[in-house]
C-alpha cells in the first residue's frame, strides 16, 4: 500500500498530473531564460492549475528558446527578455536567470507591470535586495506581486514542522536548529554558472540557502544570526597550481548564535564525495555520495513534574524533518521525546520515545486540505498561493515578504563576511 501511495503521488507529481481546462482568465506566464529549474518549478505545476498558462519564452539563444519551447509546449517564443516584458498579453514573469541578473530583470519586469516570481536567491547581496524590495514600485498600493521562490514553506509537510516545534504542550524555547542540504560529486559540471563569482554563484548562493533559510525560519523573526564559525571549501587547484575562481564555496559549514543565546548551523555542499570508506581514499574522493535533506529543532530540557521526594522529571524534544525538498515523494517528522529523570541533581534515568508523523496534505477538517492534493508538489503549493496572492484570495496563509528575503540576503553575506569570501557582486543596472 505504502509502495503504491508513493508511486500514485510521483506520477501525478512528475509524469502526468491531472490537467484540468484553463479558465478564461487565467494568468500567462512568460519565461526569463530556457533554464533546467522551469520545467520541475513552473511548467509541469502549471498543467493542474486551471488559472496558470506558460505562454511565452525567451533565452539568450532564439534557437534554444525556439527548441524549449517546443518540447516544453511553450506558444510564444520571443526574441529578447525585453520583448516578453513589452508583451501586453503577459501578466507574470518567471526570472530564472543566473543570480547576477535577478534584480535587474526583476525590477524591470516590475517597471512592465509585471507580476514576478523570482528563483532564489532574490538578489547577489543585501544592498540590492533592499533595493529592489523597499522600491517603490513594489511597495506602493496595488503593486505587482514579487515573490522569492523557496518553495519548500508551502507544503503542508514544513509548516507542520514548524507547528510541531512551535507548539509544543510544554511551550519549550527552541534551543539548536540543525539543517543540512548536499549534491553529489558529479551532478553539476564543472563550468556550471553556480561556480562562477561574476554570476553570483557559489554553494551558499545556491543549495546552502535553503538551510539557511531553514534555520532562519525555525528561530523565527525576531532572531538575527551572528556567524562564529563559518569553513568553505574552495575549488581545488587547477593542474598547473592556479587558483580557479577564488571567491567561489563550492561546500559550506556555518554556525550561528542569537543575542538571546540560541544557536544554528548549517551544512550545504555541491559536490559530496562523503566523510568515510573502506575504499582507498584516493578512490573514494571520486565517488558520489547522498544525504537526505534534514532539519532538526532541538527544544530547551523543561521541568514536566516533580515529586515529593525531590525527584524532578524532565523533557526534551528533537523535532526532525527528512526530505523538505521533495516532500511529495517522500518525508518523515520525527518527534523525539528525552525523558530524564533527576534525583539530588543527579540523572537516575533516562528514557526515549519517538513518533512519526506525515504531512501530504494540510490536517483533516482543515479547509485548506480540500483544495491541497497529497501529490502536490512544494513548487504546486507555491503557485497555488501565487496565484491566489495575485487574485486577491486568503489562500493557506503561507507567504515570503520582502523583508524576510532581504534578511535572508543579508545573513548570506555576513555569513560570507565571516568566512572571509566576498559578497557577491553588484549589478550596474541603475534605476
Amino acid at each position: 500500500m505504502i509502495l503504491f501511495e508513493f508511486a500514485k503521488r510521483a506520477y501525478q507529481a512528475a509524469v502526468s498530473p491531472p490537467t484540468p481546462a484553463k479558465r478564461d482568465d487565467a494568468i500567462r506566464f512568460g519565461l526569463l531564460g530556457a533554464s533546467t529549474i522551469a520545467p520541475i518549478a513552473l511548467i509541469t505545476p502549471a498543467k493542474s492549475h486551471p488559472e496558470v498558462i506558460v505562454a511565452a519564452v525567451a533565452a539568450r539563444d532564439r534557437e534554444r528558446a525556439c527548441q524549449y519551447a517546443k518540447k516544453y509546449n511553450i506558444p510564444i517564443v520571443h526574441d529578447t527578455y525585453q520583448d516578453i516584458l513589452n508583451d501586453p498579453s503577459i501578466d507574470v514573469i518567471y526570472i530564472a536567470l543566473p543570480n547576477s541578473l535577478h534584480y535587474e530583470w526583476a525590477l524591470r519586469s516590475i517597471r512592465a507591470g509585471k507580476h514576478v516570481l523570482l528563483e532564489k536567491p532574490s538578489c547577489s547581496n543585501a544592498e540590492e535586495a533592499l533595493k529592489l524590495f523597499k522600491h517603490p514600485l513594489v511597495t506602493s498600493p496595488n503593486a505587482p506581486v514579487l515573490l522569492e521562490a523557496f518553495h519548500y514553506q508551502f507544503h503542508p509537510a514544513w509548516q507542520t514542522f514548524l507547528s510541531l516545534v512551535h507548539k509544543d504542550p510544554w511551550q519549550a524555547p527552541v534551543e539548536h536548529v540543525y539543517s543540512q542540504q548536499h549534491l553529489p560529486k558529479g551532478y553539476l559540471s564543472r563550468d556550471d554558472i553556480r561556480f562562477q563569482y561574476a554570476l553570483s554563484g557559489g554553494c551558499l548562493m545556491d543549495l546552502a540557502t535553503y538551510p539557511l533559510s531553514c534555520v532562519r525560519q525555525v528561530l523565527g523573526r525576531g532572531e538575527h544570526l551572528r556567524p562564529v564559525d563559518v569553513r568553505h571549501r574552495p575549488w581545488p587547484p587547477a593542474p598547473d597550481g592556479s587558483t580557479v575562481e577564488p571567491q567561489i564555496d563550492v561546500g559550506i559549514s556555518a554556525t550561528y548564535v542569537t543575542d538571546s543565546g540560541k544557536s544554528a548551523q548549517i551544512e550545504g555542499d555541491l559536490v559530496y564525495a562523503g566523510e568515510w570508506s573502506f575504499l582507498p581514499a584516493s578512490w573514494f574522493k571520486a565517488l558520489p555520495k547522498f544525504k537526505w535533506p534534514r532539519t532538526e529543532a532541538t527544544l530547551a530540557e523543561v521541568l514536566v513534574e516533580e515529586e515529593a521526594d525531590g525527584s524532578q522529571h524532565c523533557l526534551q524534544r528533537k523535532v526532525t524533518l527528512w526530505n523538505h525538498l521533495i516532500p511529495t515523494i517522500y518525508h518523515r517528522v520525527d518527534i523525539c521525546d528525552k525523558y530524564i529523570i533527576r534525583r539530588g541533581g543527579e540523572i537516575v534515568r533516562t528514557f526515549e520515545n519517538t513518533t512519526y508523523v506525515k504531512a501530504y496534505n494540510w490536517p483533516k477538517g482543515d479547509e485548506r486540505s480540500n483544495t491541497y492534493q497529497e501529490w502536490w508538489t512544494t513548487w504546486r503549493c507555491q503557485l497555488e498561493e501565487f496565484v491566489n496572492r495575485i487574485k486577491g484570495r486568503a489562500g493557506s496563509g503561507v507567504w515570503i515578504d520582502g523583508d524576510e528575503s532581504i534578511a535572508q540576503m543579508e545573513a548570506i553575506d555576513e555569513t560570507y563576511d565571516q568566512a572571509g569570501l566576498m559578497p557577491r557582486p553588484t549589478s550596474a543596472y541603475q534605476v
